[in-house]
């Protein structure tokens, strides 16, 4: 007798094993749940409740008046002045941002850093040319994008008035770039062109101009009126900087 249960014993044993073992695995699994399910609950607030918000905390960082600046904004002073810019630049054939006019030349989009300096060192070099084939076999191919020229070697005039600027008073090369604050590629740019300030200091004189994406862009807009604000307080490129470094706190509120 005890024989033939032993079999059933053990058969029983292997099956309450299973049963226990799911339960565990269950169990495991719902534990790990858990705190995905609270951290999906738990959704991080924006660090703005507006743009105004956002604006005068950034004014905050660069020690302006935040208060006046917004004032600035709203009052809608500055629209002439990004407008004026913006209406240029299409006139320039700029149709997206950044976009950038090295001695005239054309070079549009977030090219590397070494685009950049192949077209500065044939400037400074006194080898600049109007033709294309001149130029970098990636050059060549931006020139001959069949979705529109993202080089253009031929010079247009561009003027610089009363733009903010920064490098170097009187540079052999001047770099005139059209930029939208709220654009990614834009912010993708601000660094190489705080590298090309740095490591051609003396010999290069950047100059900003707006161009607001402003059917894509909801504050670019404003962003470009409170960087032309910020001027008005002395810290025209301190803002630019800031608005383009806190891009991603600001840009999608």
């Amino acid at each position: 007798m005890k024989e033939k249960m032993f079999p059933v014993l053990v058969g029983v044993l292997i099956v309450m094993a299973f049963v226990m073992g799911a339960m565990w695995s269950k169990l495991q699994t719902l534990g790990e749940q858990a705190p995905q399910a609270n951290q999906a609950d738990q959704v991080k607030p924006g660090k703005y409740k507006n743009f105004d918000e956002a604006i005068k905390d950034l004014a905050k960082q660069v020690k302006i008046d935040g208060s006046k600046l917004v004032s600035c904004i709203n009052s809608g002073e500055k629209k002439g002045i990004v407008d004026a810019d913006t209406n240029e630049g299409g006139t320039l054939g700029v149709t997206g941002t950044p976009a950038f006019f090295i001695n005239g030349k054309f070079l549009g989009g977030a090219f590397p850093l070494e685009s950049f300096k192949e077209i500065i060192d044939k400037e400074l070099a006194g080898k600049g040319s109007t033709n294309y084939k001149d130029y970098s076999k990636s050059l060549q191919e931006a020139y001959e994008d069949p979705r529109g020229k993202a080089f253009d070697p031929v010079p247009k005039k561009v003027n610089v008035g009363n733009t903010s600027t920064r490098g170097t008073a009187g540079a052999k090369v001047i770099i005139v770039e059209y930029s939208d604050f709220q654009c990614p590629y834009c912010e993708r740019a601000y660094p190489t062109v705080q590298q090309i300030l740095k490591e051609y200091e003396g010999n290069v004189l950047v100059a900003y101009k707006h161009l607001p994406l402003v059917s894509i862009h909801q504050y670019a807009q404003k962003a470009a009126e409170a960087a032309e604000c910020a001027k008005d307080q002395g810290k025209f490129w301190e803002f630019h900087d800031k608005l383009f470094e806190t891009q991603s706190d600001w840009a999608n509120l």
